[in-house]
């Protein structure tokens, strides 16, 4: 299924029920939104955006209809991609590079939901070989499957995601593996460059599960939770390896043979997912040509050091 020719896709009248109940969406009030984005965007010159409804609607949802946050975080995702042209351009699947990331399967969405309706995605951490692939080139390909998923399954946006992140075979060359140049863009510190990725996306991460742990993993985790504030914290659960307590979180249902579960392998949802990259080639390649323009920006223009926090303080990161 190609995103870009699906405009209306269905989601369940129970969801759409839930989204009523929790975020007062209707048909009304989804009008009246999208209109107020739109003229909005009309006056923000720097701002290059998707005329695609599903992109506004994603938002709007993510948010809970909240318009300040709205514009906040699609004004962020756009200066974000921007910024980060390492992550966000060159999003051609055909390239070498994007075709070699992509077999390593970084990142993976599972098929269906969770218990709550949620979607469950993998990250593995440790699943490439350090010396064979650019973390830049991975970056890329866990975008590229993580914009063709957010316009295909649209419900994440209204029951939320659960993330997996899966240290096994981590080692300390997959961490020196970052160039300087791409690491002092994120304040050479991983986790403000993820979870400002997370704040700038539509989707409220629900539950953060690590897995399998590596020893020096509790100092990094005391720099994330010093970045989040109490909620976020919540949401984050360190397993280890105990996969018992992970299924109390995952359904074993969902999950991949390899942990456990019951789902498809990560070698054949790895294939599954480069497929369907490949497949939405043409949809990639014009996403890619929608983010900011700092030289149009009123008042004083945004850059990587205040994004990332080098700049002045981090402020706490607030996930809904």
């Amino acid at each position: 299924m190609n995103p870009k020719e699906n405009v209306c896709i269905s989601i369940d009248p129970e969801i759409l029920s839930k989204a009523k109940k929790e975020i007062g969406e209707d048909d009304e009030r989804i009008d009246a939104t999208l209109k107020i984005i739109k003229e909005w965007l009309k006056k923000q010159p720097h701002l290059s955006c998707s005329p695609d409804d599903r992109f506004f609607l994603m938002y709007a949802r993510g948010c809970k209809y909240s318009i300040e946050k709205i514009k906040r975080k699609i004004d962020l995702c756009l200066t974000m991609r921007a910024l980060l042209p390492e992550i966000f351009s060159g999003w051609d699947v055909l390239n070498s590079n994007i075709q070699n990331a992509l077999k390593y399967g970084i990142m993976l969405p599972l098929p269906g939901y969770d218990r709550l309706g949620r979607k469950v995605f993998v990250y593995r951490m440790g699943c490439f070989p350090p010396e064979k692939v650019k973390v830049e080139d991975l970056e890329k390909a866990s975008g590229m499957v993580a914009e063709v998923l957010a316009y295909e399954e649209p419900v994440i946006f209204i029951t939320g995601v659960v993330v997996i992140v899966d240290f096994e075979g981590y080692s300390l060359s997959h961490l020196t593996h970052r160039p300087l140049s791409f690491m002092k863009r994120s304040r050479q510190n991983t986790s403000r460059l993820l979870f400002r990725k997370l704040d700038a996306g539509p989707a409220s991460p629900k539950s953060i599960n690590f897995i399998r742990t590596p020893t020096a993993f509790n100092a990094v985790y005391n720099l994330v939770m010093g970045i989040l504030n109490d909620k976020m914290k919540q949401r984050l659960k360190v397993h280890g390896s105990d996969f018992e307590s992970l299924y109390k979180e995952v359904p074993k249902a969902i999950l991949p043979s390899d942990y456990g579960g019951e789902g498809p392998s990560t070698a054949q949802l790895t294939d599954f997912w480069k497929k369907k990259v490949e497949d939405n080639r043409d949809f990639l390649l014009q996403q890619q040509k929608y983010l900011a323009d700092e030289s149009k920006r009123f008042g004083k223009p945004k850059t990587t050091e205040e994004l990332f926090g080098i700049e002045g303080s981090f402020r706490k990161l607030a996930v809904d």
